[in-house]
Parts: structure tokens; C-alpha cells; sequence
């Protein structure tokens, strides 16, 4: 009892001087027995250099990725190629050989114009290049006969040189006569229209006995509309989060609500390498065979685009992403036993799993769920979760 009064009386007086924390803490009295009384062992184990605790983490191993993952996106199909057939003659609709639904062949006549005034200019012109072709031939003429008198003293030099010009305006009259012939040829060959490309007729706003006018400027002033229907494209918005995923020549499969029991092929042709501040989109285009123009231009439907993975890419659980200075990074565990801080290039997000396309390998050791706390260089403690028994 006398030495439990002294050793009590000991620590009251060292607690007076500030030096109790010393005596009182349990990693240093070691277990030291006060009044009969054992103190508690810390939790947290304390790294050699006696700075800071050692702190327990979970790591996991990268996983290779599959080779491929697939993005699933809402599609439009758009013919592959399609016109607004307009008129370049003016004149009265005599005839419209097409209508809705009517395939037809490249340079197929459409619509035939009557333009009778037209007609009346190619005469005139025509007419005009005979009377150029006379005023060349006297020209001509004249010229001949007065080099061959100048050197006779009977027509003066003067003269000669003025029936040279002569003749060479009566050369420029005609090419100018005939290329007014030539430009109403033309027009009269506006008045029969015709097909640009083989393809469907899927609209028309033009009956026999309209009129129709070569300056018509007025929006949605067509005669008819053609479509390619052999194939199709299907316009789809890639997301910003996989814009960069979405390439020419990517394989995909298109269904159709209409056509539950069919998966039809198609393939990435083209990309807009833009993306709409509206939306965070950006278009990408696919193209489809389409036999028999059995699909639709204009349907809805789901594009299911194949996406190969980068050699080397990996995957690792979600909760082992930090971000640090605006940048994705992992915490890993090197073979000392410290933090590493290492910065990764996501790929593409699967919910749970996220797909590294760079910085990580299957041999790297992934803190799960790092401590906000843990610093490059800090020592931890690797623990394995133990399985929990199964209840009787």
C-alpha cells in the first residue's frame, strides 16, 4: 500500500510539471503495471521511424480488359443520298412521267417543260449566225482584192488595213452568234428534266399544266424529290464521354422496333469531329445495306456500335479513382510497402468497373477507396479480408 501511495504521488507531481502526457501514453509505458493495472496496446501500428501510424489499406489487381465493349445509342436512318430536282427552264409543266414511290435510272426523264418562246430565240440566233458567216465572207473578199492592188499604187495601204479589221470583227461576230446559239440549245435542254442518280421518287410538288420558273428562289420550291434507298445512313449524337471511342470503320448492329426478329449490319463511315456546345454531342454517321429498300428512310431505332480496346488496357473497380489537381489518379502500393500517386487515362466507364487504357498493368497493387489522408511516400499495411463463415 506505502508503495502505491508513492508511485500515485509520483504522477500527480509530474502531471504539475506538463510531463504526463509522457508517462501516460501506452506505447511507452509498454504495458507497465500501475497499481496492479496493465494500459491498454494502441490499435494503429506505429512505422519504425516513429513519425506516424502505419495505416491498414485493400488493394486489388487491374483485370485485362475484354477485348471489345459496345456503346448503345438511339439512331435515325437518312437515305444515303438524296436531291431536290428543281426546273432551270421557264415555262408550263407538259408532262410528269413519275410519281411517288416510282424508281427510276440515272438520266431517266422526269418532267418535260413547254417553253414555245424559247424555241423562237434558237431561230433568231441561228439566223443571226448566217448573216455573221455573209458579213465574213465579203469581208474576206474585199480584203483579198485590196492586197492585191496595193502594190499596183490603186488602193492605198490604209485601205488594206481596214478591211483587215473588217474581217476580223465579222470573225468576232460569228463566234459571238454562235455562242448564243449554243446557250439557247442548252436552255432548251432544261426543258426536259432527269435524273441525277438511280434512286426512288419520295415526294413531288409539281402536276401537268403548272407553271414553273428558272429563278424561283423560294424555300421548298422543288418539282420532286429523289432518294437512294439501296442504302441507308443512320445519324446517331455520340455523347462527349465516348466521342473519342467512335471511329470510321467501327463495326455495329442496328434493330428496329418494327422489325424485332432482325439485326441488320452497319458500319461507321464518317464523323463530324465537332461537338455541339447545345447538346455535348457530336454526329457520327453509319452506313447501311438495304436490300429492296425494305427499311424506311426516317426510322427509329438502337445502334449497338463495337468498340476494340487499346493493347494493354485494364480495369479496376470505380471507388479506386482520386482526383488530385484536376487529374484522374490511382494510389498504389509499391513492393516498400508506400503510397504511389500515379495518373491513368479512363477509357470508357462501365458502372462499376472503369477501363484504363494507360498507366496501370495486371502486376500494379490498386488501393481501394483511399484515405483522403494518404500522402506519396506514407507507409501502409496491406490487409487481405478475411471470408466471412457461413451461418449454420
Amino acid at each position: 500500500m506505502r508503495l502505491r501511495t508513492m508511485a500515485l504521488a509520483g504522477v500527480a507531481a509530474v502531471t504539475a510539471t506538463g510531463a504526463a502526457v509522457a508517462l501516460l501514453r501506452p506505447d511507452l509505458l509498454g504495458g507497465m503495471a500501475l497499481g496492479g493495472f496493465r494500459a491498454p496496446a494502441l490499435a494503429a501500428k506505429v512505422s519504425p521511424s516513429g513519425k506516424q501510424p502505419i495505416r491498414s489499406v485493400r488493394v486489388v489487381r487491374p483485370e485485362p480488359a475484354p477485348g471489345a465493349s459496345t456503346l448503345t445509342l438511339s439512331g435515325r436512318t437518312a437515305p444515303a443520298e438524296q436531291a431536290l430536282v428543281s426546273s432551270r427552264a421557264t415555262g408550263v409543266v407538259a408532262e410528269r412521267h413519275v410519281d411517288i414511290g416510282d424508281r427510276v435510272n440515272a438520266a431517266d426523264v422526269l418532267v418535260t417543260i413547254d417553253a414555245p418562246e424559247v424555241e423562237q430565240e434558237l431561230l433568231r440566233a441561228r439566223a443571226a449566225v448566217d448573216q455573221a458567216k455573209a458579213r465574213l465572207e465579203l469581208a474576206l473578199v474585199n480584203l483579198k482584192r485590196g492586197e492585191s492592188l496595193v502594190g499596183q499604187g490603186h488602193v492605198s495601204a490604209q485601205t488594206v488595213d481596214e478591211r483587215r479589221a473588217n474581217k476580223m470583227t465579222a470573225e468576232a461576230d460569228l463566234a459571238a452568234a454562235g455562242a448564243e446559239v449554243k446557250r439557247l440549245e442548252e436552255v432548251r435542254s432544261f426543258q426536259t428534266v432527269r435524273a441525277p442518280f438511280s434512286g426512288t421518287i419520295v415526294a413531288r410538288q409539281v402536276e401537268r399544266g403548272d407553271k414553273v420558273s428558272a429563278d424561283s428562289s423560294q424555300p421548298g420550291s422543288y418539282l420532286l424529290r429523289i432518294a437512294r434507298l439501296n442504302e441507308l445512313r443512320v445519324e446517331i449524337d455520340v455523347p462527349q464521354s465516348s466521342s473519342l471511342l467512335v471511329k470510321p470503320g467501327a463495326e455495329a448492329k442496328v434493330t428496329f422496333a418494327e422489325l424485332p426478329r432482325e439485326v441488320l449490319a452497319a458500319r461507321v463511315v464518317r464523323t463530324a469531329g465537332l461537338i455541339e456546345q447545345s447538346s455535348n454531342t457530336m454526329r457520327a454517321e453509319l452506313l447501311m445495306p438495304n436490300p429492296d429498300d425494305r427499311v424506311p428512310a426516317g426510322l427509329n431505332g438502337q445502334v449497338v456500335i463495337n468498340i476494340p480496346q487499346a493493347d494493354g488496357a485494364v480495369s479496376v473497380p470505380t471507388n479506386t479513382l482520386i482526383t488530385r489537381e484536376g487529374r484522374q489518379v490511382v494510389a498504389l502500393v509499391d513492393a516498400q510497402s508506400r503510397v504511389v500517386l500515379k495518373g491513368v487515362s479512363v477509357a470508357r466507364d462501365l458502372g462499376e468497373r472503369v477501363v484504363i487504357t494507360s498507366g496501370l498493368t495486371v502486376d500494379d497493387r490498386v488501393i481501394v477507396s483511399p484515405n483522403a489522408l494518404l500522402r506519396p511516400g506514407d507507409e501502409v499495411e496491406v490487409v487481405t479480408p478475411t471470408a466471412r463463415s457461413t451461418p449454420k
